[in-house]
């Protein structure tokens, strides 16, 4: 029989992060922290800035992605075990703007717009690949300015640099200057998934991703824009 092992007192939590749930997890954090005697610390950034970092031997213990590439990727260079990171959330794709008018995807079109690096960000993969299968990348991506993430892309819009970008539905949440311009349909990209995987093995750290599936953390990231797993799985 498996006995869990208390949880030592004051022990500390390194949570590397996209930087998308930013918000929602240092919420549920809080909730967590008031069942252990814990500590959890964030480190936000680009999936693929934190992927790297992982890789490097950065001493995390939960790595939580906005892909499954960055997840298989650190599997591939055994940074984490096998098939074993679980699904925490979803999202929508969405054109964010501080426009009045709504014109679809047109805003695109007519002047520079904000998204995160379609090479290695998940939010920018997902922004491409959804212009790709609508046919409009070639001719918008000349308008495209890329950022190190979806937050740094969010900001360029909020401080009215650029006209529009595309975000996370979830980025909005909150937002009193910009809304969503235009909402991507979920079959031109590949769903939005959030993971979570133990980096380094232990009972503070399986019992927070158990968390992060569990009602009252679902709850939480309902309120802050992301799709529960209700709703995820069922897509």
């Amino acid at each position: 029989m498996l006995v869990a092992l208390p949880v030592q007192a004051g022990e500390r939590l390194l949570v590397f992060a996209a930087a998308s749930q930013k918000d929602a997890l240092e919420a549920i954090a809080l909730r967590y922290e008031e069942t252990c005697d814990c500590k959890i610390v964030f480190s936000f950034a680009a999936t693929s800035t934190l992927a790297r970092q992982v890789e490097a031997g950065a001493p995390v213990d939960i790595f939580i992605s906005a892909n499954q590439a960055w997840i298989d990727w650190l599997e591939i260079k055994g940074k984490l075990p096998a098939n074993q990171s679980v699904m925490i959330a979803g999202n929508r794709l969405v054109i964010a703007s501080a426009a009045k008018t709504k014109d679809s995807f047109n805003i695109l079109m007519r002047d520079r717009f904000a998204m995160a690096d379609p090479l290695s960000v998940p939010a920018g993969i997902y922004a491409r690949e959804a212009l790709q299968t609508m046919a409009l990348w070639q001719r918008v991506k000349s308008n495209a300015v890329f950022a190190e993430n979806v937050r740094v892309a969010l900001k360029q819009i909020e401080r009215g640099d650029l006209l529009s970008g595309i975000t996370y539905q979830s980025d909005l949440i909150g937002q009193n200057k910009l809304h969503a311009h235009y909402i991507f349909p979920g079959d031109v990209h590949t769903p939005i998934r959030y993971l979570a995987g133990v980096v380094k093995q232990g009972e503070i750290a399986r019992g927070f991703v158990d968390y992060l599936v569990s009602e009252k953390a679902q709850d939480i990231f309902t309120e802050f824009g992301f799709l529960p797993l209700s709703v995820v799985k069922i897509q």
